[in-house]
């Protein structure tokens, strides 16, 4: 199961009109998305976005509302963060985000972005973002163990995990162990 799949149940079953990625790079998984509305941001021309700037410049300057947003950008734990936030805002009633890499299989592919690792898998530290949304998030939040992790915040259902504040630049590789958090922190497999 790929991300768009996922994105593509979410419209099919909820019957989702309006979809937004943040981050299309080449269209590969814009392209695959079957909804009314699509819409994309990215700040490199030749993603061919349909808005050539960055995600918080996009949240700045247009309020639209999605049913869908699939945030895929700079997978930075601060930047994620406020992709999330931001798309919380533009969410319409019972909407739901979806982020990719929130498992990296290796400490390498979590790590800042650098030319050593060019053509490498990467999937930054977006678990971070994805643990502070699971735990401070008032909606039902979690993660589909598929495509190096789709997680999940579910607007029309309430939180099934216990508030803990989480301060993303302290979490350490050694922090994040999949195997124990299918448990604690809601990954689906």
């Amino acid at each position: 199961m790929q991300r768009y799949d996922i994105i593509n149940k979410f419209i099919e079953e909820r019957g989702y009109t309006s979809f937004l990625e943040i981050g299309t790079y080449r269209g590969d998984c814009f392209n695959q998305v079957r909804c009314q509305l699509k819409e994309s941001v990215d700040p490199d021309p030749e993603a061919h976005a349909t808005y050539c700037m960055t995600s918080d410049e996009f949240f700045e300057k247009h309020h639209f509302k999605y049913d869908i947003i699939f945030i895929d950008g700079l997978h930075e734990r601060s930047q994620v963060w406020r992709d999330i936030c931001n798309s919380i805002g533009s969410l319409r009633d019972n909407g739901v985000i979806v982020m990719h890499d929130c498992l990296p299989t290796t400490e390498e592919m979590q790590e800042w972005h650098n030319v050593s690792q060019q053509g490498k898998l990467w999937t930054g530290d977006v678990w971070k973002a994805y643990l502070k949304a699971l735990r401070s998030l008032p909606y039902f939040v979690y993660v589909i163990d598929t495509d190096y992790g789709c997680g999940i915040v579910d607007s029309s259902k309430p939180s099934h995990t216990p508030f803990r504040a989480i301060d993303m630049d302290a979490l350490e590789w050694k922090d994040f162990d999949k195997k124990n958090m299918n448990v604690k922190d809601g990954i689906i497999p």
